[in-house]
């Protein structure tokens, strides 16, 4: 083979493979590599419904796209039959209607237990007994007002969760006309069970929220940490803003109304009365945002700090550190200041002021 031969040869193989390069080129263009190829997401479940009086939604990823609505409606409707004082049947108002209750439910004596956990943490603060005093108190912008002739001490016989003895086999109350109510924790401890529920069914990311209380755990739909909305001040001169914070495996609630509240010796006070000495409340704080390891620990901190004040919510962060805290408040002069824990300010979406 002569040497033009030989260069033609070699002169249409590399043609071939060139025209195969291109060609396997503009088949493959616009086509990402097979490790570039988009991930297949969990699916997506989310549902809502009414309970306790509010809103709730559960929100999680799973893979098989299973709805768990109907268990869930399931729970809650046992949940409230048993602690509940708006059915009528309901264990708690049996109790509120007489000394003794035999045969209490598991729910209920959980729940009765853990309130017992938090009033001795809270020194008598978070007390579900205290709708005694509620009866005998009405706010206003213009102040607080009690009921002419209305002895406090006497009606303060009738509060203290003390007073409230809880065994497997019954509950009994030593004072007939104490009056119990979860109106206020029920809720993060109804939140905790649900969560319970989803992860007894493999459920690992998910958001729950029952009203102002919100539990988080594990990612998103998009690998994130769930974000949830929160109250806080932009400036120091008091103006109020929406901003977010991202939770990490932890609950928040938030309590307080900085709408709503009466001005005394300077001071905006919420209407927030105190079930250890029967009055309201003469500390500033006007709102708490707490963040804690379970709904039921968050919500109970979030509505006791309301009646500590916030000088003592302060000493508290210091000294525990399974909670986080964002404060609103206001001394004299009724300039509104804001308390963020340190730890906490990384998984905020805003710079604290």
């Amino acid at each position: 083979m002569n040497s033009n031969a030989r260069k033609n040869i070699i002169y249409s193989l590399v043609l071939f493979a060139l025209v195969v390069l291109v060609y396997a080129y503009r088949t493959r263009e616009g086509k990402p590599e097979a490790e570039e190829l988009p991930k297949s997401e969990s699916g997506k479940v989310s549902f809502s419904g009414k309970t306790m009086g509010t809103d709730y939604q559960v929100t999680y990823l799973d893979e098989e796209n299973r709805n768990f609505q109907a268990s869930v409606d399931s729970l809650l409707k046992v949940f409230n039959q048993s602690i509940s004082v708006y059915e009528p049947t309901s264990e708690i108002n049996q109790l509120n209607l007489r000394d003794t209750l035999l045969s209490p439910s598991p729910i209920l004596v959980s729940v009765l237990t853990e309130a017992d956990r938090m009033y001795g943490l809270t020194s008598g603060a978070l007390d579900p007994t205290q709708q005694a005093i509620e009866k005998i108190w009405t706010f206003s912008p213009s102040g607080a007002r009690l009921q002419d002739s209305t002895d406090v001490g006497k009606v303060l016989s009738m509060v203290g969760l003390k007073k409230v003895i809880v065994t497997d086999t019954l509950i009994r109350k030593t004072n007939s006309g104490i009056f119990l109510d979860f109106s206020r924790s029920g809720k993060g401890y109804a939140v905790d069970l649900i969560a319970g529920l989803l992860e007894r069914k493999g459920i690992k990311n998910y958001l729950i929220q029952i009203g102002g209380e919100n539990l988080a755990k594990g990612l998103n739909e998009k690998d994130e940490l769930w974000k949830i909305g929160l109250l806080y001040l932009a400036d120091s001169m008091g103006k109020k803003a929406e901003g977010v914070v991202a939770l990490q495996d932890k609950a928040i609630s938030t309590t307080g109304n900085f709408e709503q509240f009466y001005t005394k010796d300077s001071v905006r006070l919420s209407f927030t009365l105190d079930p250890r000495t029967g009055y309201p409340v003469t500390h500033g704080l006007l709102g708490a945002t707490v963040i804690g390891p379970d709904a039921k620990t968050a919500d109970a901190m979030a509505d006791a700090l309301m009646v500590l004040g916030w000088r003592e919510a302060v000493r508290l962060d210091s000294s525990r550190t399974d909670l986080e805290m964002l404060l609103i408040y206001n001394e004299k002069g009724g300039k509104l200041k804001q308390y963020v824990s340190p730890e906490l300010t990384r998984y905020l979406s805003f710079q604290v002021k």
